[in-house]
């Protein structure tokens, strides 16, 4: 069953020792003897606990499976057991990576029903979910509700915002961002500088990849990294 040796050797398992067998199979898509261990937990007396359901959501949000993960949420307030924001949004992200943003936006707006506000990290999925369906004004709706709710955008959220800027070919927009990040305190990573002179130079926008690489020169990020940009020679 995928429990370690000594369960059968006198020494028994407890939940902690099942949620990280269980978050090991579902690791490794394993999903028959995820199942089969989550059966066997209960059979052995163990109730789950935060950490189990969290990783329950994300399994049903990945499998595309709402109704089944509202039935999940539902339980777990009639056990005393309630979700918090980490169990909200591991399912938002599951659902969105299962490309159902209809059931994201019901999650989202049901978690603050419930009295639970989202925070920068569940906001960001909910945006990057956006941007990669192409639905990159949703997202910029999303993006401006967080900063008016007090809650300051990270790394994470402005790589995807650029993202979105750049498909939809607001490339001075997406430029910008990057000045926007410095005000608000949030460095630009090289993965954020990267992607956006990529994204430039791919939509023949020599010019203005340069400036970018300029900037984060002038700004002294990654100056060991430079010259990793091909062709790229200091205005």
């Amino acid at each position: 069953m995928g429990l370690p040796e000594n369960a059968s050797r006198g020494h028994s398992p407890d939940v902690l020792t099942y949620n990280v067998i269980l978050r090991a199979k579902y690791s490794l898509g394993k999903l028959d003897q995820f199942h089969r261990l989550l059966d066997e937990m209960g059979k052995d007396g163990f109730a789950p606990d935060l950490h189990t359901y969290n990783l329950l959501l994300h399994v049903l949000g990945k499998g595309d499976k709402p109704l089944a993960a509202l039935n999940l949420l539902n339980y777990m307030n009639n056990v005393g057991c309630h979700p918090n924001v980490l169990h909200f949004t591991n399912l938002i992200d599951g659902l969105s990576r299962a490309g159902n943003l209809d059931a994201c936006l019901y999650f989202f707006d049901e978690m603050v029903k419930r009295g639970c506000e989202p925070d920068v990290v569940c906001y960001t999925v909910m945006i990057t979910g956006y941007v990669v369906a192409g639905e990159f004004e949703k997202a910029h709706k999303l993006f401006d509700e967080m900063i008016v709710r007090g809650h300051l955008p990270n790394v994470y959220t402005y790589n995807s915002m650029i993202r979105g800027l750049c498909i939809s070919g607001k490339f001075d927009e997406a430029c910008s961002m990057l000045k926007d990040m410095d005000s608000r305190g949030c460095t630009p990573n090289f993965s954020v500088y990267s992607s956006l002179v990529v994204r430039l130079r791919n939509a023949g926008k020599t010019s203005e990849a340069n400036h970018v690489i300029n900037y984060m020169v002038e700004k002294g990020h990654y100056l060991h990294l430079a010259s990793r940009f091909k062709g790229y020679r200091r205005c």
